[in-house]
């Protein structure tokens, strides 16, 4: 049990803070309850006109509702772990001579400069749908003062970002 929290702990603080980790959570979880309730509560008035035939205290005393709810939370749990990631991006050279690589990337991606520091940059998407539909945790963190550079956001984000960043280094060498 130890061990489990020892690697647990560790595992969230090489990949990002136990603040953003809460946050992510809480925000899924919120996501799910969202979705619960239209399906189970908003879809019957649309569809028949009726309110709901089963009430929350009769869903909460099925199994099968309980049972489901609690996967829920569990993935719930576990989706920042698994959808976030931190990424190495190893260089030939340093940061300052591959930044404008980084810059056409995250720009044909249509991500904008938010937050530029010696030690941070972060870029978000352009779009607001986009920033909405992904809950407003677009942004995709670079630590250019470490080497390898380290990338961090959407696992999803990050690996695009990072294959066209491959694609661009190629073309440049050519």
């Amino acid at each position: 049990y130890v061990i489990c929290i020892r690697y647990f702990r560790g595992f969230l603080i090489n990949r990002f803070t136990m603040k953003d980790y809460l946050r992510r959570t809480a925000k899924f979880i919120l996501y799910m309850a969202v979705i619960f309730f239209l399906v189970l509560v908003i879809y019957p008035y649309i569809a028949q006109g009726t309110s709901p035939a089963v009430t929350l205290k009769e869903m909460f005393q099925n199994q099968k509702f309980v049972l489901l709810l609690g996967f829920l939370l569990a993935y719930s749990l576990v989706y920042p772990l698994v959808g976030f990631t931190s990424l190495r991006r190893h260089l030939n050279g340093t940061y300052t001579d591959n930044r404008s690589v980084f810059e056409k990337a995250f720009e044909t991606l249509n991500y904008i400069k938010t937050e530029e520091t010696p030690d941070r940059i972060v870029y978000r998407r352009k779009s607001k749908y986009a920033r909405f539909a992904q809950w407003y945790e677009d942004r995709v963190t670079i630590k250019p003062q470490e080497n390898p550079v380290v990338m961090s956001g959407m696992r999803k984000s990050v690996a695009r970002i990072d294959r066209l960043i491959d694609q661009f280094l190629i073309k440049a060498s050519e």
